[in-house]
């Protein structure tokens, strides 16, 4: 293999590929980047089983392809040694089948490979009715609900994002029990069968990070595992097995108070009064609601407390305290685009529902927390 190319090019390649090696891989040669340079360009897989990502290069963006072939390089030394090489232009060139060398005019590495014949296959199937989705669109559904997700392995199935299609229909689920997240949209084009599926909100996140805001995100979905592919870029991760709790049950449709505020200043409010409980675990603030007036408050015993009032509007006269995690709740704010939000309540110890003032697509929910 050898071959000559510019160095943002390839270090935005590595950049994006490397979020599929593993923290905790016990197969050592998924530590390693595959480089496949073949006529018509160079790519490169990486792995850690569960989640692959693989980048082309095409011939073009390529300065000079010299020798055609493969080799498992270090993930580990690469991406770095790309990101601190002195020169725009940089050459590979193999020595033999496990090394490697990568110079420049000035400087020059040679790095052990792992052998090519131990790295496992990993295919990319494609299926026969593809959903295509936009990337902007993709990106702001993961934005919006994967904060939501749970981090904690008792559950496995909350480590993932619920996936729904029907028809044109998609909506995306995500709750850790405490709090959920759940967004609508309609798709461009009906799909023809339902689909239900749980995906591993780790891998949705790197997903995220690899997405911007220009052109078509086109997913191949199958029973256990999803493959997204995105200009030059195919992102397959497994799937959760097992069915996602329904969760419509824990979204009320009537609610005692409305309450229309404005989002920055209930957002800076909350977040103030929650400089004294970040030695807390459950970051609790508390909220009188009483007219056309919010009291936002917080304390703690051994530093003090705090109390700020807001105007609101809100559709109840009669008075109602309640208390919620303020990491929470803010959060739950960090996605809304709009200028005002909707406060949804019953009482005290039923959910808190959030939503925009304009965008209907997004409902946010969480539990209130009982002091007493």
């Amino acid at each position: 293999m050898k071959f000559v190319i510019d160095k943002n090019i390839l270090l935005e390649a590595l950049t994006n590929v490397s979020r599929a090696i593993g923290t905790r891989t016990t197969i050592p040669i998924l530590n390693g980047i595959r480089f496949d340079l073949q006529e018509n360009g160079l790519s490169l897989l990486a792995s850690d089983s569960e989640l692959s990502i693989k980048i082309t290069i095409e011939e073009k963006d390529i300065k000079q392809i010299e020798q055609c072939g493969s080799m498992i390089i270090q993930s580990k030394y690469i991406l770095d040694i790309i990101r601190k090489m002195p020169s725009d232009i940089i050459y590979f060139e193999s020595l033999d089948t496990n090394k490697i060398k990568i110079y420049t005019d000035n400087n020059e590495y040679n790095l052990n490979c792992y052998d090519i014949n131990d790295y496992p296959h990993i295919s990319l199937e494609e299926s026969k009715e593809p959903i295509t989705i936009k990337a902007e669109t993709l990106k702001s559904i993961i934005n919006e609900t994967v904060y939501a997700v749970s981090t904690q392995e008792v559950r496995p199935l909350l480590t993932g994002i619920n996936l729904k299609i029907t028809g044109n229909n998609l909506e995306c689920i995500a709750t850790d029990s405490y709090r959920l997240a759940k967004k609508n949209i309609i798709l461009d084009e009906n799909v023809n069968n339902v689909i239900n599926i749980v995906i591993p909100g780790k891998s949705i996140n790197e997903l995220e990070k690899i997405l911007t805001d220009e052109g078509d995100v086109i997913m191949h979905i199958f029973n256990n595992k999803i493959l997204f592919k995105y200009n030059n870029i195919q992102f397959q991760t497994n799937l959760l097995s097992g069915t996602y709790p329904d969760t419509n049950h824990l979204i009320p449709n009537e609610f005692a108070y409305m309450i229309n505020i404005d989002l920055k200043s209930f957002n800076d409010a909350v977040d103030r009064a929650s400089l004294l409980t970040q030695s807390k675990d459950k970051n609790i603030v508390r909220v009188l609601i009483d007219g056309k007036t919010m009291i936002i408050s917080s304390s703690a015993s051994e530093i003090g407390k705090t109390e700020e009032k807001l105007a609101i509007e809100c559709s109840n006269k009669e008075k109602l305290e309640i208390a919620f995690s303020s990491r929470y709740m803010l959060e739950a704010l960090k996605v809304i685009k709009d200028d005002n939000i909707l406060l949804l309540i019953n009482s005290d110890d039923k959910p808190i529902l959030i939503k925009s003032v304009k965008d209907e697509s997004l409902i946010e929910l969480i539990l209130p927390v009982k002091t007493y």
